[in-house]
């Protein structure tokens, strides 16, 4: 393994650590000032989209904390090519408003490059935590 490996794994189990620790400034610490935080599009998900830059990583956070609790992130596995580390796990979460719960698989991909964080981008079951902040629909047992 290469020692840019090596190192670009070590970053991202140092990210995980912060946020199990709720450390945010920790994480900005390894973010670069132009980092792009992407979370996949749905009309139900508070937290979806791209998030730009320090402001917009923090934004992205109080947005989800205001808005889901975060009761389980487990990373499962880490692998690392080059400049990119996947993480693989699981979630459960809680959204606020409707008191629902969500479980996925997910899957982070995590771009560095000089040491820092360029673009974090999240991947799990949209359609589970959609339902979960959805105020009416399905989950609610309407049509």
């Amino acid at each position: 393994m290469s020692t840019i490996t090596r190192s670009n794994l070590d970053l991202a189990r140092s990210l995980y650590a912060a946020f199990a620790r709720r450390d945010l400034a920790a994480i900005v610490a390894v973010l670069s000032p132009e980092v792009e935080w992407t979370e996949p599009a749905n009309p139900f998900n508070p937290t979806a989209g791209m998030h730009r830059g320090h402001d917009g990583f923090l934004e992205w956070a109080k947005i989800g904390n205001a808005s889901e609790d975060i009761l389980a992130l487990d990373v499962k596995r880490l692998i690392a090519d080059g400049d990119t580390v996947a993480a693989l796990g699981w979630i459960r979460c809680r959204a606020r408003q409707t008191g629902r719960i969500y479980e996925s698989d997910f899957v982070h991909i995590i771009v560095v490059e000089h040491g820092m964080v360029v673009r974090f981008q999240e991947f799990f079951d949209t359609y589970a935590a959609g339902e979960a902040f959805r105020m009416t629909g399905p989950a609610d047992g309407a049509a």
